[in-house]
């Protein structure tokens, strides 16, 4: 009974931690962009929840994540849904067969999964209609800063979710 009501605290929170950043980087009041660059938090914070869980909650947790993301997101529909579903299994398997689990990697695997994140979106959003000079202004300008101002946030997840884990779980 306790370890349900353990499972339960952590989702919980999980679930507080991801409607509040979803809000904070959705709503119009607060705005978190610098320059051109935009940090996907949502994405920072799945991210660190997978270095922790399993491979079926991690899938399970993009995908829903990916839902909230796409009834706001000016990306086609389902688009962000599958696109968080495959990051977060493939962060949950890097973490468990290939990467150590400490802050190091989560950095690494923050930056890969961004990077694959903006790339994916620019190709299906933007990639076509823009010209050579305007796609390399757009990577360069938006894509490499927006990589690197989410992978800032891992780090606070990334501690966060460790303590969560170990307050539950062990």
């Amino acid at each position: 009974m306790e370890r349900k009501k353990n499972i339960f605290n952590l989702r919980l929170i999980n679930a507080l931690l991801f409607i509040s950043l979803f809000l904070v980087q959705y709503n119009g009041v607060l705005n978190i962009k610098i320059f051109t660059a935009t940090p996907m938090l949502t994405l920072a914070l799945l991210v660190a929840i997978c270095m922790f869980c399993s491979e079926l909650r991690g899938a399970l947790t993009g995908l829903v994540v990916g839902v909230f993301i796409d009834t706001v997101a000016s990306t086609p529909q389902g688009f962000n849904a599958i696109i968080f579903c495959v990051l977060s299994l493939i962060s949950v398997l890097i973490t468990k067969y290939l990467f150590n689990n400490n802050i190091l990697s989560a950095l690494t695997l923050c930056a890969l999964c961004s990077m694959f994140y903006f790339i994916i979106r620019w190709i299906f959003c933007l990639g076509f209609s823009l010209s050579f000079t305007e796609n390399l202004t757009y990577i360069m300008g938006t894509v490499f800063p927006s990589v690197l101002y989410t992978c800032v946030f891992i780090i606070p997840f990334y501690y966060l979710e460790k303590f969560l884990y170990k307050r539950f779980f062990q």
